[in-house]
């Protein structure tokens, strides 16, 4: 009767765990990436120059495409995908170009012309970007300006609620006749 019941005891213990073990094996986790159709390599020497382009576009984006009353949105997601000390930087940066574009009702339209990716050593990347910006005052045109935007970014391990396994470590943006300037010394 001992030897019986330890059996039933051990038999109700094992259905149980074999239970659980079977739901474990039904869940599922998907990795959603915008715009990507398959899953992603996420060693440096093996991702694609297409998924750089892509969150570089991203990045780029949300730093251009601003209006008074998205800046803050876009600027707070770009910042996500800064390195600490650059967030913090641009934070500081953009305070005040914040403020005037919510004050004068400014909206900016970034289009990238030509974009050229350098890929270098253990996952980091350099993008420099030929941009034309369009800013508008209360819809009425500001004029356009040649832009040059340098950005470098290396890849980081994915974490939850991050959409790109890039981090920006450095962003400089200025006018397309400046880094004609620079480049030409």
């Amino acid at each position: 009767a001992i030897h019986i019941a330890a059996f039933a005891m051990n038999f109700v213990v094992s259905r149980y765990e074999i239970h659980g073990l079977e739901k474990k094996l039904r869940e599922k986790e998907y990795i959603l990436a915008p715009g990507v159709m398959d899953f992603t390599p996420a060693s440096p020497q093996s991702v694609s120059d297409s998924y750089v382009v892509n969150a570089a576009m991203t990045f780029l984006g949300m730093l251009g495409n601003v209006n008074a009353a998205n800046i803050d949105e876009q600027y707070k997601r770009l910042a996500t995908f800064m390195s600490p000390e650059l967030a913090i930087q641009f934070e500081e940066e953009a305070r005040e170009w914040r403020e005037t574009v919510k004050h004068e009702n400014i909206s900016e339209i970034l289009r990238i012309t030509d974009r050229e990716v350098v890929s270098g050593e253990n996952g980091f990347y350099k993008v420099t970007a030929i941009a034309q910006r369009e800013r508008y005052s209360n819809a009425e045109s500001l004029g356009h300006v040649d832009e040059v935007i340098e950005m470098n970014m290396r890849l980081v391990a994915p974490a939850k609620g991050k959409e790109w396994f890039m981090e920006i470590t450095n962003l400089k943006r200025g006018r397309a006749d400046g880094f004609k300037a620079k480049g030409g010394k």
